[in-house]
């Protein structure tokens, strides 16, 4: 059923959390808001979010024991969320549609390098793009420009879903509600809201709106779907937008209202195949497969946050410098065996490990992460009290070679 913009408004409900979507975009400009489409969704787990704050501290002026004024810090834009591996298995030769476009453009923001030629393969080297960051509920949504991901951590546990966890870092978020118009605003570029409305649309010049005819579905020949207005400027319970003079906002009479809403696609699509531990394997060089409890690979490409730059409150462009080193970490646990032993007694000498890790039927489509060269921390053993004894190896993975950038290697394939 398609969301009906009217009935959201007109609720007396709070909003609630079931109605949160996310889509990602890849900008053509740096920082410059750019419109999702409905293949720009991607699917999340619980408890994602876009969070934007700006820090004040009380002015230490002494003006008497009473506090007097505030003095604010810089805004800080972060998003958190998790996504499954969804792979589309019904598809024939590897290619790149076997992944939604917006996880690709996760994968690219993180690693650097994207590589379609057979499936969608990645590999480390310096990240150059940014993205458009949507999350969409039922009374509001949040907008953010020139976002990056900082870091990942994946996680393969021996029963269940294999999950990512994203993290990463925008611009100042745009927050944008819906509001009701009975005034004809025809020939004009102005959208008049009813007495109140315009503070849902406070602050939120730049952001990405439509026009919602009276049924609360319909989208107004003035903003159809793929093609929103960006609000220029809130004044009251005016909003002025950009673009041609509007011909189909005629809000006027009690049963004719016009909404005007945050922008979103009409019809999200996304794949829906979660891939699962109870297919894979996961197997060292020299000592063959693994039995694997769970399997964690923590991925940071430690950007430098261009936050520092006089007469900005934000994050000013180019939002992100790759200044320090992209580090992979990875740790799996295991029980104690003789060739486990083996493997424990090499680690003493840190001469390193190769690792393929393999979610899903490597007779079909899959996605595989190779390591050619791991070197572990000596672990511990500690024996319980009973059953068979774990062990957990953790290490950092390494190129093999000067400017190899081979260190891991994530291909869906």
């Amino acid at each position: 059923m398609a969301k009906n913009y009217a009935d959201i408004y007109n609720s007396s409900n709070p909003a609630i959390a079931l109605e949160q979507r996310f889509y990602a975009k890849l900008e053509s400009a740096r920082g410059t808001l750019i419109a999702p489409t409905g293949a720009d969704f991607f699917y999340t787990l619980g408890g994602g979010t876009i969070e934007s704050t700006q820090a004040i501290e009380s002015s230490p002026h002494k003006s008497g024991r009473h506090h007097n004024n505030i003095i604010k810090k810089k805004w800080e834009t972060s998003f958190s969320f998790s996504t499954y591996f969804n792979i589309d298995t019904a598809l024939g030769a590897a290619a790149a549609a076997e992944v939604d476009p917006a996880v690709r453009l996760l994968f690219k923001s993180l690693f650097g390098y994207e590589d379609i030629s057979a499936g969608a393969k990645y590999t480390p080297t310096t990240p150059a793009l940014t993205f458009t960051l949507m999350e969409c509920g039922d009374k509001f949504a949040k907008q953010a420009a020139g976002c990056f991901v900082q870091g990942n951590t994946m996680a393969f546990p021996g029963d269940g879903e294999a999950t990512c966890a994203w993290t990463g870092a925008g611009t100042r978020v745009k927050y944008v509600g819906i509001g009701k118009s009975i005034t004809d605003n025809s020939a004009a570029n102005t959208v008049t809201l009813i007495a109140g409305d315009g503070a849902l649309f406070e602050n939120a010049e730049g952001a990405m709106v439509m026009l919602i005819e009276a049924n609360g579905t319909t989208r107004s020949a003035d903003t159809p779907t793929g093609t929103p207005r960006h609000i220029v400027s809130v004044v009251g319970d005016v909003v002025t937008l950009d673009g041609a003079v509007l011909a189909d906002a005629d809000g006027s009479g009690l049963n004719a209202p016009i909404y005007l809403a945050y922008y979103e696609p009409e019809t999200p699509v996304a794949i829906d195949n979660p891939q699962t531990g109870l297919v894979g394997s996961f197997a060292i060089t020299g000592y063959g497969s693994m039995c694997a409890r769970s399997i964690n690979l923590e991925l940071t490409n430690n950007h430098e946050l261009a936050n520092y730059c006089y007469g900005s409150d934000s994050l000013a462009s180019p939002y992100f410098v790759p200044g320090e080193r992209f580090t992979a970490k990875v740790t799996f646990e295991t029980n104690l065996t003789e060739k486990v032993l083996k493997l424990l007694q090499a680690s003493q000498d840190f001469g390193g490990e190769e690792l393929a890790i393999t979610l899903g039927d490597n007779a079909g489509r899959h996605f595989t992460v190779d390591i050619p060269k791991a070197i572990f921390s000596i672990p511990s053993i500690p024996v319980p009290e009973t059953g068979s004894i774990p062990i957990s190896f953790e290490g950092n993975a390494y190129q093999t070679a000067l400017d190899a950038a081979d260190e891991i290697t994530a291909w869906f394939k």
